[in-house]
């Protein structure tokens, strides 16, 4: 992937780790808590990680073999598989976004340079390539990953 900054290289093979780093001395039951009523769960935000890295792999897919495809807006309410997750063990989710992630960085490993360059769009963010969208990708994660941090050490 010598395509893509250092960095964010780096986090896209690493990132995901820090969730059973924050999350692995903690019971399910504690993370199920919806410590803020009406606002997620830790579990809910980890279940909400294992959903949307194939989200994006597919995205991304698209972009190589479409002209600037459109993305939808997500809507965790309208999707199934989110809900069924939320069902699952944190150890569970655990493998799950193991092995997405593994799959994920296969793909990407097999992008050549001028795929990186290649354009979809989304009506909230506009139009941005390949590279970009892996960076959304990664922010999008690193976003969720501090509110587990929050959850799980302060309870916010």
């Amino acid at each position: 992937m010598q395509h893509l900054p250092f960095s964010v290289e780096l986090r896209l093979r690493t990132q995901h780790l820090s969730i059973g780093e924050i999350t692995g001395p903690v019971s399910d039951e504690v993370l199920r808590q919806e410590v803020t009523p009406g606002k997620w769960s830790a579990i809910d935000n980890i279940a909400h990680l294992a959903v949307f890295q194939p989200i994006f792999q597919r995205r991304l897919q698209r972009i190589a073999d479409e002209e600037i495809p459109l993305f939808e807006p997500y809507i965790w309410q309208d999707d199934v598989l989110f809900a069924e997750y939320r069902g699952l063990t944190n150890r569970e989710l655990l493998v799950q976004v193991r092995q997405d992630r593994e799959a994920f960085i296969r793909y990407t490993d097999g992008l050549k340079a001028e795929d990186f360059k290649r354009k979809g769009r989304h009506p909230v963010y506009g139009t941005f390539n390949a590279a970009q969208l892996i960076e959304m990708f990664l922010l999008h994660e690193a976003h969720h990953l501090f509110t587990i941090f929050k959850l799980v050490n302060f309870g916010k």
